[in-house]
C-alpha cells in the first residue's frame, strides 16, 4: 500500500516538480516589436458660426453670417407671418473657407 504523504512532503514534491519543469522549459528569445509609425494628427479645420433659418420640416430656407442675427430673426418672423408655418433660427457651425 502507498504511504500517505504529509502536507510538508506534498509541498516539497510540488516544489521539486516545478523546479524540474522550469529547467526543462526553454527560455524565450527576446522578440522586439517593430516600431510603429507615428501618425501626425489631422489639422483641425477652422470653424465659424452662421445663422440658418429652417422651417418646421428642418429644411434650410436661408443663411446669414454670425453678425446678422437680427436680420435672420426678422426674416424668420417675416416668413412665419407670410406662410403661416413656424420658421426658426438656428446657430450652426460650418468650416471656414480658405480665403477667410
Amino acid at each position: 500500500m502507498a504511504k500517505r504523504l504529509s502536507n510538508r512532503e506534498r509541498i516539497e514534491r510540488m516544489a521539486e516538480e516545478a523546479s524540474i519543469k522550469a529547467e526543462e522549459k526553454e527560455p524565450k528569445t527576446d522578440v522586439r516589436k517593430a516600431p510603429r509609425s507615428r501618425k501626425t494628427s489631422p489639422i483641425r479645420k477652422r470653424m465659424k458660426f452662421i445663422w440658418k433659418i429652417v422651417d418646421a420640416n428642418a429644411k434650410e430656407i436661408a443663411s446669414f453670417p454670425y453678425q446678422g442675427e437680427s436680420q435672420a430673426q426678422a426674416r424668420a418672423a417675416e416668413l412665419s407671418q407670410k406662410t403661416g408655418k413656424p420658421h426658426t433660427v438656428n446657430r450652426v457651425r460650418v468650416p471656414m473657407a480658405d480665403d477667410e
